[in-house]
């Protein structure tokens, strides 16, 4: 039992931190994201539906990081222009994919620490 104690401790620590980094790097990198996106209707109707504050910044994020992860379907719908996602400097992808890819290992983890914790 001190084992998942300490799995808990450390999976929410790294939770904690992911959602700490996700808040900064939105809150330094958004206004940059959105000028390279400038001409896609979805950054402009998520912008100004969710605004300013800490959710707004984030749902802006997300829309930002579906056009990274699907651009093909997104171009489809009419949301963004046709290679809207090449716009974005690719060291800001990664660090997008990274913070993502961080933030589901975490959720992940944290099911599976529930699923033994409610099973022992």
């Amino acid at each position: 039992m001190p084992v998942l104690g300490l799995l808990c401790l450390f999976w929410g620590v790294s939770m904690w931190s992911n959602l700490i980094l996700l808040m900064c790097f939105t809150s330094k990198q958004i206004d940059l994201l959105e000028t390279r996106l400038s001409g896609c209707r979805c950054i402009s109707d998520t912008k100004t539906l969710w605004q300013g504050g800490i959710f707004g910044r984030h749902m802006r994020l997300n829309m930002v990081f579906m056009v990274i992860y699907m651009p093909g379907v997104m171009y489809r719908k009419g949301h963004i222009t046709k290679d809207a996602h090449l716009n974005i400097p690719r060291r800001l992808k990664w660090w997008i994919w990274g913070l993502y890819g961080w933030l589901l290992t975490n959720v992940s983890a944290m099911a599976a620490l529930y699923y033994f914790i409610k099973t022992s």
